[in-house]
């Protein structure tokens, strides 16, 4: 017997990863010694499962690429409980996922800023219906509407420059992919452990291949899914962040000024639909149509208690590390009643033709999305003057009413209703698309080469139209009593009374008319409209050479961005603003406009070894680019508010500069004659001008929003350009199916990041921070077993610590999201005549989401788990 043992502290150098293969390779792991000796010591027959069988063609299609990559077919992954692609990509090596209200949302890879990948779907970016974001919510698109999966992890010249932690590529379902006709149906009802609530759920999908003359061939691949999800969440949260105060008895301690408590009722609806026509016309030639539209609804209702501490006096009356008390506070109900609905459509007409050695493919696109938010209404109901503050700091405070108002704040007829807001936004996103690639073959001596080279144009254009209705008049003195509801089940903490929806719809319907408005919070609120346009023209070349045993592709693209921005300019000031119309009472607003053009080229070299037959060695060096989200850009203000000397600002910046990066990547990767692989993958990525969010109060020009107005305190976010940050990893896979129906997989990606916040010698904090919004850790371990009809899948995904935002004044105020840890389950049985039951659970742990500052409470919010049961029948 021969024992080997592997020191993985070594692994700090390019050069180990090409090491560890070639010692594999020479300590009897070769294709023939590997596979003699393995014949030697195991069965003859061997049973290949399902899962086995996918996991196999996944491994398949990423060792024959000529980048690095991860691949996930569809068949796989509808072996886990993932009810969009969002969910399914998080099964993947070295991606995570962000989550809104439990929900997998945004895909981030490497540990990565969702906001730095690119994602594209039939070979056409997809838009982002959401009003500030580059990045795409993956989740309104069902699985079940997937052909596969493919993460890259390095670009070739031939794909857009436009990503820096990977890019995703989405295909739907090619009925040229099968044999004849196949018909799949599901029904599933799932249920939300926290609200009580069932869901169901129906998808379908149908394909047919129809023979016609000449050899031709034609595919119509259709599938529609919907699904009505009905949960929720309970979540409390601080408006700011924890500071040092000084109480007015002289006490010094560790404090915040508003923290509210929110419960939230939740129904999303998802359809897709998915329609694509394949026409082979010979086996050199195809023309396809492919056709998505998905469509998104979120019908939100949140419940808030708004504990405004320092309403009158800003600082407390007695503090301690744990607790404080404030005089002349106040208590705030509310109620936001929002229905947010988002469409996407996606064509893509295109065609491949091979004419002796030279190649033509062309591919035109158009994408669209829009996001509306039709009368959305939030409510505020008020009392005061009360003695409040909290009993326990930490994750989860705990508030505290002194006995004097302990049965005031139980009475609804002491909260007055204080102002009504109704907004009417519609955001929409649209892109038309170009690309011709033209191919070459010419030989190298006696090696194949292929000469491949092209255009890609793209004009995309991002509009918002955002208004809103301040009313703080309502001809008569209303109180949540009028508008009562006693039943909020708010596990928390004690809630106390909530409001009725149905009620106060019913109220504000009936006497609108007679509302007093606000125009001044009116037309801040409401000059917020803004035009983007960002056109991309790109060039490029490469060269692909088939060697004996290796493949080099390299080559360089050339990307020109022009770039244009319409927004308005609003400000707050008692005299008149030179340059600005006058729009309301001590309000102005003018039209701003902004221009930038910029262009890169970005070389990349891609290597790749065929080392033995049973190990690859793979090297990259890439350039690439990550322009801003159009949140960040956007030259109209999200958000001004001015109160008595305090002044709060969101805004974006349109002069940022695009993140710049230079990428280098190793891996080593082996894979076994029976079900197995082992990888080693060792990355750099060196990055200028990464973008951070932060309150740049201490060096703003306050006049820009409020005119002459006193300024006494501000807290004004923005972001800002850093100088440069540096991001090394290495990451880790590993797959192995056992003969007694057992899967295994393993991934996990480590990396460590520095970034200059450019901060000069004055500075009061450090200039230092990690990478914003780099998870140093991510990780997925799967178990999975299938003996004859039954399978079992059980699957984690970690995601360490990351920076959300930066205090650029004091570190102690700067936020992180704190690890996660989720517990998935799936289990299937087959029955008779094509019939499949599955049940999945989702979240088993109920493992919560929290953001802090200093260990103190940013926002913590649970979500419980939910389980599902399901039918479907398959002709395949």
């Amino acid at each position: 017997m021969i024992s080997t043992t592997i020191n993985f502290r070594t692994l700090n150098t390019p050069v180990t990863a090409l090491a560890i293969a070639v010692f594999f390779a020479n300590n009897g792991l070769s294709a023939n010694a590997y596979a003699q000796e393995s014949q030697t010591r195991t069965m003859e027959t061997v049973t290949v499962t399902a899962q086995a069988n996918n996991a196999r063609s996944d491994l398949d299609r990423q060792r024959d690429s000529n980048k690095l990559v991860a691949v996930q077919t569809s068949d796989a992954i509808g072996e886990l409980p993932d009810a969009n692609v969002t969910e399914a990509l998080q099964r993947m090596p070295g991606v995570f996922i962000a989550r809104d209200q439990g929900e997998g949302r945004f895909v981030g890879v490497r540990g990565i800023d969702p906001n730095l990948n690119a994602a594209s779907i039939n070979g056409v970016s997809l838009p982002a219906p959401e009003t500030g974001s580059r990045a795409v919510a993956l989740d309104v698109i069902p699985s079940d509407l997937l052909a596969s999966l493919e993460v890259f992890k390095t670009l070739t010249p031939d794909m857009s420059a436009d990503s820096i932690g990977g890019a995703i590529e989405i295909k739907s379902i090619n009925a040229l992919d099968y044999v004849g006709s196949r018909y799949k149906f599901n029904v599933e009802n799932s249920y939300s452990e926290l609200q009580e609530e069932h869901s169901p759920k129906y998808a379908a999908t149908m394909t047919n291949v129809f023979d016609l003359d000449g050899n031709r061939r034609f595919g119509v691949a259709l599938a529609v899914s919907h699904q009505q999800r009905d949960f929720g969440s309970e979540n409390i949260e601080t408006d700011g962040s924890w500071e040092a105060l000084v109480a007015e008895d002289g006490s010094v301690g560790i404090g915040a000024t508003e923290i509210e408590q929110r419960d939230y009722t939740i129904t999303r609806e998802r359809t897709g639909m998915a329609a694509n026509f394949d026409l082979q016309l010979s086996s050199d030639a195809r023309i396809y149509l492919h056709n998505l539209y998905s469509d998104f609804s979120d019908q939100e209702i949140r419940q808030r208690n708004s504990w405004k501490l320092d309403a009158e006096r800003d600082e407390p009356e007695t503090i301690s590390r744990h607790s404080a008390i404030w005089e002349e506070a106040a208590l705030e109900k509310s109620l936001k009643d929002r229905l947010e609905e988002q469409e996407i459509i996606s064509t893509v007409l295109g065609g491949e033709h091979n004419f002796e050695q030279w190649g033509l493919a062309y591919v035109l696109g158009y994408s669209y999305a829009e996001e509306s938010e039709p009368h959305r209404r939030d409510t505020d109901f008020v009392l005061e003057p009360l003695r409040l503050g909290y009993v326990e700091a930490g994750k989860t405070p705990r508030m505290a009413v002194d006995s004097s108002d302990a049965e005031k704040i139980l009475d609804p007829a002491n909260y007055q209703l204080d102002e009504l807001v109704i907004e009417d936004n519609f955001t929409e996103d649209e892109e038309l698309s170009l690309r011709l690639d033209f191919t070459r073959e010419i030989n190298w001596g006696t090696y194949d080469s292929t000469v491949q080279f092209g255009l890609h144009e793209r004009q995309r254009e991002k509009r918002g139209d955002l208004n809103a209705s301040v009313y703080d008049g309502f001809a008569g003195d209303y109180t949540l009593a009028d508008f009562v509801r006693n039943d909020i089940d708010y596990r928390l903490h004690t809630f106390g009374p909530g409001v009725n929806p149905g009620n106060l719809n019913r109220f504000i319907n009936r006497n609108i008319a007679s509302f007093e408005m606000d125009e001044t919070e009116t037309a801040l609120s409401s000059a917020r409209d803004y035009q983007m346009q960002e056109d991309i023209s790109a060039l490029y070349v490469m060269n692909t050479i088939e060697l004996d045993r290796a493949q080099w592709v390299f080559g360089v693209r050339y990307e020109r961005t022009d770039f244009s921005a319409e927004g308005m300019r609003v400000i707050e000031s008692e005299e008149p603003v030179p340059g600005a119309d006058f729009i309301a009472d001590e309000v102005y607003a003018s039209v701003v406009n902004y221009q930038r053009d910029y262009d890169h080229f970005f070389p990349s070299v891609n290597f790749k070894l065929d080392y033995s037959d049973n190990i690859v060695l793979r090297a990259a060096y890439t350039e690439s680019l990550s322009r801003p989200s159009f949140g960040h850009l956007n030259p109209s203000p999200a958000q001004i508010e001015y109160d008595d000397g305090e002044l709060e600002v969101e805004a974006g910046n349109p002069a940022l500069q695009p993140y710049e990066s230079r990428n280098l990547d190793f891996s080593a990767e082996y894979y076994a004659d029976h079900l197995g692989m082992l990888s080693l993958g060792l990355f750099h990525k060196s990055i200028d001008n990464f973008i951070v969010m932060s309150d740049v109060s201490s060096s703003a020009d306050f006049t820009q929003y409020i005119g002459n107005l006193k300024v006494e305190e501000a807290e004004i976010l923005q972001p800002i350009n850093g100088k440069r940050a540096r991001i090394n990893g290495a990451e880790l896979a590993w797959t192995q199916g056992f003969d007694n129906g057992f899967l295994l997989r393993a991934n996990a990606t480590f990396t460590d990041s520095e970034a200059s916040l450019g901060l000069g010698p004055d500075r009061q904090r450090s200039d230092k921070i990690s990478m914003p919004s780099q998870a140093d850790l991510v990780g997925n371990f799967i178990v999975g077993y299938e003996r004859d009809a039954f399978s079992l899948r059980l699957s984690a995904a970690f995601r360490s610590e990351r920076l959300l935002e930066v205090g650029m004044e004091d570190a102690s105020r700067d936020r992180y999201e704190e690890d996660h840890l989720q517990l998935d389950l799936s289990v299937r049985y087959h029955l008779n005549n094509g019939l499949l039951l599955t049940f999945t659970g989702v979240n088993l742990t109920d493992e919560p989401y929290y953001v802090h500052n200093s260990g103190f409470n940013g926002q913590y919010e649970e979500y419980g788990p939910t389980y599902a049961l399901g039918l479907s029948f398959s002709t395949f």
